[in-house]
């Protein structure tokens, strides 16, 4: 699974979404419970509610970090805006990356997902993780989540499912996930994830640079004030990575 056969940019968009069920055929936006067509108005809402089940599922707790617990937290997380929510994708997905001049990571093929997962989860699940320093903890979270990431199971919603199944194991290890740093730092964050999925040019310094001040050893106390005024907080700690908010771009079906 770990290679880097990057495809092609994206041809005519129009030709490639003809064809993707997950999409209104006449437009190009995902459908939705609420059946909204206009991408911004749901890419609005989905934070929103995305980030409103985030707290009701940390609330909840979570433990099971395999491939059906990730399934939970998508279905979680977006299932009252998408039907397929907590589903395997049927299709195969690309993503036009600038980091990679349009070219896009190599997602796993939908019939290999299942595969993929068992020998990513595997490596997790088989490493060492007690008795290590924090360093040395960061230092496995960085080589060890992004296989998890790259297989991309979900038509979307995929990098933030992947952060809050890392951020609760982080916390059953004893730490604490700065969550806001993560979310102020979104496509730094996903930009990480993608230069730490390229097989042997992979780089995952980038990654283990935010996670090493992301995760602590002692509570983080937030400025409340700040972060119920906005959900891009302003200081300098959550400015560090990112200058201004991130605009996610759509995957599109990916023919071969």
């Amino acid at each position: 699974m770990y290679y880097w056969p990057i495809t092609a940019g994206s041809r005519n968009r129009s030709a490639r979404d003809v064809s993707d069920p997950y999409l209104y055929k006449d437009v190009t936006v995902l459908k939705n419970k609420l059946g909204i067509k206009n991408e911004q108005t749901l890419g609005r809402i989905e934070a929103e509610q995305s980030r409103a089940n985030m707290m009701l599922l940390y609330e909840q707790g979570f433990q099971d970090f395999s491939p059906n617990g990730l399934r939970k937290i998508h279905r979680t997380l977006f299932g009252d805006i998408y039907e397929w929510a907590g589903q395997y994708r049927i299709i195969n997905i690309e993503k036009r990356e600038k980091l990679l001049a349009g070219r896009s990571v190599w997602y796993s093929n939908e019939d290999r997902i299942e595969e993929d997962f068992d020998e990513a989860f595997g490596r997790l699940r088989n490493a060492h993780w007690n008795g290590i320093s924090r360093e040395q903890f960061v230092h496995q979270l960085t080589s060890l989540f992004p296989p998890i990431w790259q297989v991309h199971p979900f038509r979307e919603g995929n990098t933030r499912t992947v952060v809050m199944m890392m951020t609760f194991f982080v916390e059953q290890h004893g730490y604490f996930m700065d969550q806001e740093l993560l979310a102020a730092s979104a496509g730094y964050v996903r930009d990480s994830f993608v230069m730490a999925s390229l097989d042997q040019l992979s780089e995952y310094e980038h990654l283990e640079r935010i996670l090493l001040d992301a995760v602590q050893s002692a509570p983080i106390h937030y400025d409340v004030e700040t972060l119920c005024n906005s959900i891009f907080p302003s200081s300098d700690r959550y400015s560090k990575y990112q200058k201004e908010p991130y605009k996610p771009q759509p995957h599109y079906k990916r023919e071969t």
